[in-house]
């Protein structure tokens, strides 16, 4: 009898203790967005724009020293700011490494010889995110669990001159479509920076991974709905399984580190093509319950829920005013003229 009751108080504190656990691991997860807010703001006093997902060195895999092939992102720049100033001296000055010269910002994306490319940055991380990162070209490589945000743009994403969301895939030297005044929709209004859960070699799971080679998103992004059931891509979906999300923290496609806001957080992501280096719906999501963290552009953190507003998903996207998926739209638009707000 007594083991009995001992088993049933086991029974009854085990959930509460799991959810103890949890709210400390989103407490800083909060605190790494947080991190993330002052340093990304920090880059934006120093450069006078936000970071760039193109941080190009001019080189490629076939330049002697080698570049990265415009693939990295400028959140390299921001390192300081996070208190990784020994990566970024790496980073920033041309080196050689296991023989191999490499040109300021890097090499090629598959190069784990590399020491900054490997490096787990602590503020990259979210410590609900369970499991090691998956591999990717038999490495594993230093993982990050927080994306940029495209806004509610879709098509262009991976080349926008001029970007619905605060980042875009432009040159360094573009600041003006990149800088704090093009916020005209107010910065506690919009969303900078989100949660997207990396890949961890479970295929199956949305988290982590999208499906491939999926037609009319940009025409009607509720197409992507159907690809997935429960938190599983349906019987039969080919899924990207080679190219994890999230498992490169310095990849500056969006495919892999950045989200838009239009399906709801926590839906499955789609790509236009079989690689992820085109465009697509790329959605936010977390292993948090009921919804994902994000940063606005004021540095605040709020929490958005599962069950947001996306208004009209059957809409094709826009380039310019009011964004057609609801409040999750609206906050992602820089220049909109919503006045959507988180409650």
């Amino acid at each position: 009898m007594v083991i009995a009751i001992i088993g049933v108080l086991i029974g009854l504190l085990l959930p509460a203790v799991q959810s103890a656990r949890e709210a400390a691991r989103r407490s800083q997860c909060t605190n790494n967005l947080k991190h993330l807010g002052l340093a990304v703001h920090q880059h934006h006093d120093a450069f006078q724009a936000f970071p760039s997902l193109n941080e190009s060195n001019g080189g490629s895999r076939s330049t002697n020293p080698q570049g990265n092939e415009a693939r990295n992102t400028g959140l390299m720049r921001a390192l300081p700011f996070l208190d990784e100033q020994a990566i970024y001296d790496i980073l920033s000055q041309e080196g050689t490494f296991s023989g191999n010269a490499v040109r300021p910002w890097g090499p090629i994306r598959e190069r784990a010889w590399y020491p900054p490319y490997v490096a787990r940055i602590a503020a990259f991380v979210c410590p609900s995110s369970p499991g090691s990162p998956a591999s990717i070209w038999g490495n594993v490589f230093g993982p990050r669990s927080y994306a940029v945000s495209l806004g509610d743009s879709i098509v262009n994403i991976h080349s926008n001159t001029n970007p619905r969301g605060v980042f875009g895939r432009v040159n360094f030297g573009s600041k003006p479509q990149l800088s704090m005044s093009a916020v005209t929709d107010g910065t506690s209004s919009t969303i900078i920076m989100g949660e997207r859960a990396f890949g961890t070699g479970r295929t199956r799971s949305i988290n982590g991974y999208f499906a491939n080679n999926v037609a009319g998103l940009n025409s009607s992004p509720i197409a992507c709905l159907a690809t997935a059931s429960r938190g599983e891509w349906v019987a039969g979906q080919s899924v990207q399984g080679d190219r994890a999300v999230g498992v490169q923290w310095f990849d500056g496609y969006p495919a892999f580190t950045g989200f838009n806001t239009v399906l709801p957080p926590n839906s499955p992501s789609c790509a236009a093509d079989n690689w992820g280096d085109s465009w697509g719906v790329f959605s936010a999501s977390s292993h948090h319950p009921g919804g994902v963290g994000v940063l606005m552009g004021d540095a605040a953190v709020r929490f958005v829920v599962d069950s947001i507003s996306t208004g009209d998903l059957t809409a094709a996207e826009v380039t310019s005013g009011p964004s057609p998926y609801g409040v999750w739209g609206a906050l992602g638009s820089k220049a909109g003229g919503e006045t959507a707000r988180l409650p």
